[in-house]
């Protein structure tokens, strides 16, 4: 019983370290990252920890968890207030972080700067020894993004001449028509792009 009740605390305390970085999270997300295997196995673990105070959720489409006081306690989280405007952002990039293979250098939202210049990447990681940074377009007018694009301009300019290599841009969006719109321009750019 007590090895039982150790593996249960175990898996209950990466799941709650997983949720302080990814901030939101979906079951389905948790159980691709935390390998909960199967969908009532991943619904009876995380019931079990909204039952235990250890994490909280909210319904939009989907049951979206994210750590409670309790749980940020546990973990000795230092995660701020939450805001609920970060959901469906948030949620895109946990799907992109899925979809391009669970990156082991992903970091969220860490600032690069150059000369006098910075950007705010949604994630930055690293791919065979080259960089790789990610946009999520949820709410940013287009007009942000196009600076944005001639901002990751400059900065792939100084990468290549520091490092021998074009970074590769990143971006998710969830309508065709700003797809086509980023596509114009990262290429009007001459960058190395992807576009989900």
């Amino acid at each position: 019983m007590m090895i039982q009740q150790m593996k249960r605390q175990q898996r209950e305390e990466e799941i709650l370290s997983r949720l302080d970085d990814l901030t939101y999270a979906t079951r389905k997300q948790l159980q691709v990252i935390n390998n909960l295997g199967g969908d009532r196995n991943a619904h009876r673990i995380l019931l079990e920890m909204e039952k235990d105070k250890l994490i909280n959720s909210i319904r939009t489409e989907q049951k979206v968890y994210f750590l409670s006081n309790k749980g940020k306690e546990l973990i000795g989280s230092n995660q701020g207030e939450l805001k609920k405007s970060w959901i469906t952002h948030t949620l895109m990039r946990n799907d992109l972080y899925i979809k391009l293979g669970m990156p082991d250098t992903w970091r969220k939202e860490k600032q690069v700067k150059w000369g006098e210049n910075k950007l705010i990447p949604d994630a930055t990681y690293m791919n065979s020894g080259e960089y790789h940074f990610v946009e999520i377009d949820n709410q940013q007018t287009m007009t942000k993004n196009i600076d944005k694009i001639k901002k990751y301009k400059d900065l792939s300019h100084i990468i290549f001449q520091q490092y021998n290599h074009r970074p590769t841009l990143i971006w998710a969006t969830l309508s065709s028509v700003r797809a086509q719109k980023i596509t114009d321009a990262c290429t009007k750019e001459g960058l190395k792009f992807i576009v989900y």
